[in-house]
């Protein structure tokens, strides 16, 4: 069974030569490291926008507007390093030449207009007394330093791919395509979907390794708190198989495994939620008590709405990648 779905044959760097395969590795990892930037500063901004949400809620809108103008650079800071992914993400995308030279500029010249904006606003708010030092230590231990590092790394990062892009021409060969090119098709629906589950993964990778310090493992609540922590890690890990597994896969293996994979992983989700409600049931103040600060609880502690969309996540690609799997098997 092992040789069978994970046959170096299956995947598409079986055809690479070194050089290819040192660049696909380099992009994977790259990958790596800017999703663990993005996880992190997209569930600060989750935090710091709760916050202000609470006080615009409480009718403090004052309070609200002087926050929210604080924890800017928090909030692009998470949409410079998403927009980074994403850039870095479509690097091997299966698209003409012209297209991916457009999208690569479009892209670059968006991260450091957010970037150089950010590090100007930071600049601004420390002058004008916003901030009275750049290490405030809150709402993270070094800000605003920190937001202004990360723009200072999208700035970088969004000049070197316009000066590279100067004689990528030369170099598309080894811009290897990976992955199978959007279908036109329902485009706008699939790039939605696929946001939604990329930004319930970022929050849910942090929200297991937060949650590992944030909950309370000591009075009580241990069966609520390890179903929690096993379901948002549960969402996290359906994205890595996603982007690690199935689309490194050749076409011909994709068709052919996708069906077997979405059982696998609607059995996965399915026991997955039973469990958790059965937690939940058992222990209706356990989300109050120990999941608060696992964010969006805390915001929604008496539906915990937020949690009930991490641990549903899992399902909903399940039953879209088996949908798609049986549409395969009847086309061949």
């Amino acid at each position: 069974m092992i040789k069978k779905y994970f046959n170096k044959d299956n995947f598409i760097n079986a055809s690479f030569d070194e050089k290819q395969k040192r660049q696909s590795l380099f992009v994977s990892a790259l990958l790596i490291v800017i999703f663990i930037f993005s996880s992190f500063t997209f569930f600060n901004a989750l935090y710091c926008f709760v916050d202000v949400a609470g006080s615009i809620v409480s009718g403090s809108l004052d309070v609200g507007i002087r926050d929210l103008l604080r924890i800017l650079p928090i909030i692009l800071s998470a949409f410079m390093s998403i927009w980074a992914l994403l850039l870095i993400h479509a690097t091997y995308r299966n698209v003409s030449e012209e297209r991916r030279l457009r999208s690569y500029k479009k892209n670059a010249i968006t991260l450091i207009a957010f970037a150089g904006f950010n590090i100007l606003f930071i600049i601004i708010m420390r002058m004008a007394g916003g901030y009275l030092s750049f290490l405030e230590g809150s709402p993270s231990a070094s800000y605003p330093l920190d937001a202004l590092l990360y723009s200072i790394l999208y700035l970088g990062i969004g000049v070197f791919m316009l000066l590279y892009l100067r004689d990528l021409k030369d170099k598309i060969p080894y811009l290897v395509p990976s992955r199978g090119p959007i279908v036109n098709r329902c485009r706008f629906l699939y790039c939605f979907g696929v946001s939604i589950w990329m930004l319930v993964s970022l929050f849910t990778f942090s929200g297991f390794l937060f949650g590992l310090f944030i909950i309370d493992f000591r009075h009580g609540h241990q069966f609520y708190a390890i179903m929690l922590l096993i379901a948002y890690l549960i969402s996290f890990l359906f994205l890595c198989i996603w982007e690690f597994y199935y689309n490194q896969l050749i076409e011909e293996k994709r068709r052919k495994f996708l069906f077997p994979l979405a059982i696998v992983g609607l059995v996965v989700s399915l026991i997955i939620i039973i469990l958790y409600f059965i937690a939940l049931g058992t222990d209706l103040d356990a989300p109050s008590n120990i999941g608060f600060g696992v964010l969006p609880v805390a915001f929604t502690a008496s539906v915990n709405l937020g949690t009930l969309v991490v641990v549903f996540t899992p399902l909903i690609v399940s039953i879209v990648a088996l949908i798609k799997g049986i549409i395969a098997r009847k086309r061949k």
